[in-house]
């Protein structure tokens, strides 16, 4: 069986910021708490112990893959820095080059030798996956209104196992000297109701 995990980032009305899918898949873990209280009366045994569940249930995701250089874009959608730059931003949008599929401009990372020239990445690269999702999936804050989606689908038999809204609480990128041609990416995943990102109109 083949794995693969599809990464979205949504603005507040729901439409897609990007779209990427991540094959490699390395390590899957998703993880339900639900919390209980326990009370053990005295001079009683355990079968007596009075369990209470007061506390709501939350859910987090882990997953990791390999990013290595591709044949075709694993971006299926894509969104330029001009249309997604916050009005709340302190600074101004840094360009306004168009972003596509195949090619991303950063948004802080200039040309060697330049201090106003972003530079552009292949997205088929391992390295231009890299910088475009650190730089896409970071949430500025409240006022960032976006939120995120998985889903882990069995590209073989195409069918979907897991779906889940949140939000991304931490990203991790590795590069080991004994493959220095690929990355190891790290994700961990909170779900739930993303408040600030949900559309009251």
């Amino acid at each position: 069986m083949v794995y693969s995990i599809i990464i979205r980032r949504k603005d507040k009305a729901g439409s897609v910021v990007f779209e990427y899918r991540a094959s490699n898949l390395q390590n899957f873990d998703y993880n339900i708490n639900l919390p209980i209280s326990t009370f053990g009366l005295p001079e009683e045994f355990i079968e007596s112990a009075i369990i209470t569940k007061a506390e709501g249930n939350t859910g987090k995701l882990n997953f990791t893959w390999v990013v290595k250089d591709e044949a075709t874009t694993p971006f299926t959608s894509i969104t330029s820095w001009k249309d997604i730059w916050p009005d709340s931003a302190i600074n101004a949008v840094p360009h306004t080059n168009n972003n596509t599929t195949d090619l991303y401009y950063s948004r802080k990372i200039n040309t060697v030798g330049s201090t106003s020239v972003y530079q552009s990445f292949d997205l088929k690269t391992a390295d231009g996956q890299v910088i475009a999702l650190g730089e896409l999936l970071e949430k500025r804050g409240f006022t960032g209104e976006e939120r995120h989606e998985f889903i882990l689908r069995n590209t073989t038999a195409n069918y979907d196992i897991f779906f889940g809204i949140g939000l991304i609480q931490r990203i991790a990128f590795q590069k080991s000297a004994q493959d220095p041609v690929t990355w190891n990416v790290t994700i961990e995943f909170q779900i739930g109701d993303v408040v600030d990102s949900t559309d009251s109109t």
